[in-house]
This record gives structure tokens, sequence and C-alpha cells, in this order.
């Protein structure tokens, strides 16, 4: 499955395990940094393990292992969930505890999900960034990743809530998906989009992986500055962009402290106790809040990156 798993020794420890996307980006490197901080605060075992490339056939072969280990706790940014479901509840009747982190999958019967921020505020935040750089008008076209990809999906559809109520002179003229989040085919894709539609003012790379594809392409077309790009990606994917130009904002969160959450959110499920409407967690300079009704653990608002900012971070 092309993947690793990362964790200490001692069986005698509660072990909580997380299933990225894919991993071998900045982002999900982030979020095992994070988690294994958290692993060695908290004393647990953390188990990261993922495919090279974003599939949900192989998050559904990694959970149905990590059944079989007899793990306490395992934590899946959801790729497909009428893959994943029945296996989610396969761990439960197990006695694992399950629950979603950055991709949720609320029509599983996942126990909660840990979110970096509300689904509504990144789309809307992202549209407005992308508006201010096009002047609130023309046509803008949506490179995402894997086209089940519930998380990618609930932001696009909230870019549309936004552009329809705020921005009527704006225009999706299309969405592309690329298979496993592909860099390769996001430039292909970002290529044909521009060709098809020569008076493009914005392109939007949805998911991380599908930044440094679309804004390449921009870049060898030298249209930089032309067209604005825009896109979910850690400071680390987007810097080389911000640094030449082509980039001027990317939407995203703490990814290392969002690894953190989902270990201590784990460790929380497996020992029973439950979360307070604001929750302090060591380290965290902000508390983090609980919504019962939507059994959602929030992380925090979204952040902006900018050219100013890309070297405050080390992810």
């Amino acid at each position: 499955m092309g993947g690793r798993v990362i964790a200490q020794s001692d069986s005698s420890k509660l072990r909580i395990a997380f299933i990225p996307q894919l991993i071998g980006i900045p982002y999900f490197t982030a979020m095992e940094d994070g988690g294994m901080k958290a692993a060695e605060d908290l004393d647990v075992e953390f188990l990261y393990t993922g495919a090279t490339q974003a599939s949900a056939a192989e998050q559904v072969k990694i959970l149905d292992s990590l059944i079989r280990q007899g793990v306490d706790a395992i934590a899946i940014s959801t790729l497909d969930s009428s893959s994943t479901n029945p296996y989610i509840e396969k761990a439960q009747e197990a006695g694992i505890h399950v629950f979603t982190s950055d991709s949720d999958a609320p029509d599983s019967r996942r126990e909660f999900y840990v979110a970096q921020a509300l689904d509504k505020d990144l789309g809307y935040i992202l549209v407005d960034e992308l508006a201010a750089q096009i002047e609130n008008q023309g046509q803008v076209g949506i490179v995402s990743g894997e086209s089940t990809a519930t998380n990618l999906n609930t932001w696009i559809d909230y870019m549309k809530e936004r552009i329809a109520e705020k921005y009527p002179e704006i225009e999706i003229v299309d969405i592309r998906y690329t298979q496993g989040g592909s860099s390769e085919q996001a430039l292909k894709q970002a290529q044909e989009l521009m060709t098809r539609y020569p008076d493009l003012k914005g392109l939007i790379a949805v998911a991380s992986s599908t930044i440094p594809g679309v804004a390449q392409a921009v870049q060898q077309e030298g249209r930089a500055g032309e067209i604005a790009v825009i896109g979910y990606g850690s400071p680390a994917t987007v810097k080389p962009y911000m640094d030449s130009g082509v980039m001027a904002r990317s939407i995203l969160w703490n990814a290392y402290e969002l690894g953190y959450l989902t270990v201590w959110a784990g460790k929380m499920a497996v020992e029973g106790k439950p979360f307070e409407e604001e929750n302090h967690v060591e380290g965290f300079d902000h508390p983090v809040k609980y919504f019962e009704d939507e059994k959602i653990l929030l992380l925090g608002d979204p952040l902006v990156i900018t050219p100013d900012n890309v070297n405050n971070f080390t992810f």
C-alpha cells in the first residue's frame, strides 16, 4: 500500500491511529508531527499510516488492518465515506473508537469529527479572498482532488453558495478532478481550463496536492498576475509560488495543531471522558470548542497565508 506506520514500542500504552488521505506532502506531514508530539506528551502510541496517493480503496485496506491489530482508536481523513463507512461499523463492533479528522463522514457512525475549521468558513473566506484579487468579477475554474472527497466537495459547495449570494459577476465555468490529487494531472487540467476559457481570471486549487500543478501551469503560460491562483495549501507548499508572484493568498489552518488535537481527542474517547463546550488543550493558546449537536470538535478559525506571513510557519 506504500504506507508507513510510526509508533512507539510499549504495547501497554493506548494505541491511537490516524489514516491520512495520503502521505508525503507537507500538510499531512505536519499533522503527523503534531500527532507524534501529542503521543509523547500524553504517553500513548501514535500509529500514522497511509498510501502515497489518495485512494479510498487503500484507506479501506489500512482501516481493516488496524482493526485486526486491535488498536484502541482510529481517526480517518475520509476520502469516500461510502467505501469506509462499513469498516467504521466493523471497527466499532470490535470495540474500537472511530472518529474522523480533517475530512468528515457525517453519514457514518463515527463518534465525532475533529474539524480544522468550519466548512462554511473555509468556503466563504476563500471566495472572499479570491474576489478581492479579481475585482469581484470574472470567470473562475476549479481544480480539485478526488471527485468523492467529502471535505473538498463540501468546500466547493460553500464556494458556490458564497458566490451566488455575494458575487453575481463571478462565474465558476468548470470543475475538474484529479485522481489521487495528482499534481501532474492538476497541471494538465489547469492548462486545459486556460485554453478553453481564455478570459479566465482565477483558478482555485482545492486539494493541497493540486496547488503545485495549478501554479506551475499559470507560471509556464506567463500569466502570473493575470490569473489569480488560490487554494488550501500549507505555507511550505505555497511559498515558492508566493515568492515568484503566482500566488497571493492561500487558506489553511494549523495542521500541526490539528494532528495534536486528533491524538488528544482519541485519548479522551478511549478513556471515556466527554468533551466540554470549551476545552483547554495543553500547549494551545486558545480554547477548543465542541458542538454537541453536530459532534464536532473545532480547532479554530481559518488561517489566511500571505507573502507577509508565509515564512512564519514550519509546515
